[in-house]
């Protein structure tokens, strides 16, 4: 049976593993499983004997298709933390001209629209905050604001493609971040099949 096939087989059983009773893995999942597996091929040669000792063997046979479980359960998380971690580096490389670009557009934005008191309120609250989620929300407000008066963005002859951009920054931004995030907490649904899986696996090799 190939790992999907052994999680198939196993995943209703991990899924209702109480939260409460969940342990996180001290040690690698890979030494862990091959360590389990090792443990498997030697006790079924000492089926007899154990049998005769008291031990139910059908344990044994549980333990390979278990520990395949939890391979494919370790192969998806980790799967995501890396493209987590990939796109954590992405936004490391791409976020500071995202950032230059901001500025640049706010410092051209206060500019053109000095005069026009409304609108030049609304600069000023776009100008707020730095964070991340702000530089993002930055770019489309101000393509959006741009669009929406562009005769004194003209008069100081500004580059009008630029708009454009902004929207198109502020759209490939938030992907980066939101995958950069998506994965970032305990609760990330891949993370805890897998850490269930774990606990039921260790459970069954005490």
């Amino acid at each position: 049976m190939s790992y999907s096939d052994d999680f198939e087989q196993w995943n209703e059983i991990i899924e209702n593993v109480p939260t409460k009773h969940v342990k996180l893995p001290n040690l690698p999942i890979d030494d862990f499983v091959a360590s389990t597996e090792t443990l498997a091929i030697d006790a079924s040669e000492d089926r007899d004997a154990l049998a005769a000792a008291g031990l139910d063997v059908t344990l044994i046979d549980r333990l390979t298709p278990l520990s395949g479980a939890l391979r494919y359960c370790q192969a998806n998380w980790m799967s995501i933390f890396r493209a987590r971690e990939e796109a954590q580096n992405q936004w490391q490389q791409q976020s500071p001209q995202a950032f230059e670009f901001r500025n640049e557009l706010l410092h051209d934005f206060s500019f053109a629209y000095r005069n026009l008191g409304d609108v030049k309120k609304k600069v000023i609250r776009i100008r707020e905050g730095g964070s991340n989620a702000d530089m993002v929300q930055d770019l489309i407000e101000l393509a959006v604001l741009g669009e929406k008066y562009p005769e004194p963005l003209a008069a100081i002859r500004f580059d009008m493609e630029k708009l454009s951009q902004a929207r198109a920054l502020s759209h490939s931004m938030s992907e980066l971040l939101a995958a950069s995030n998506g994965a970032a907490g305990e609760g990330n649904e891949s993370k805890v099949l897998r850490d269930k899986a774990y606990t039921l696996l260790a459970e069954k090799t005490r």
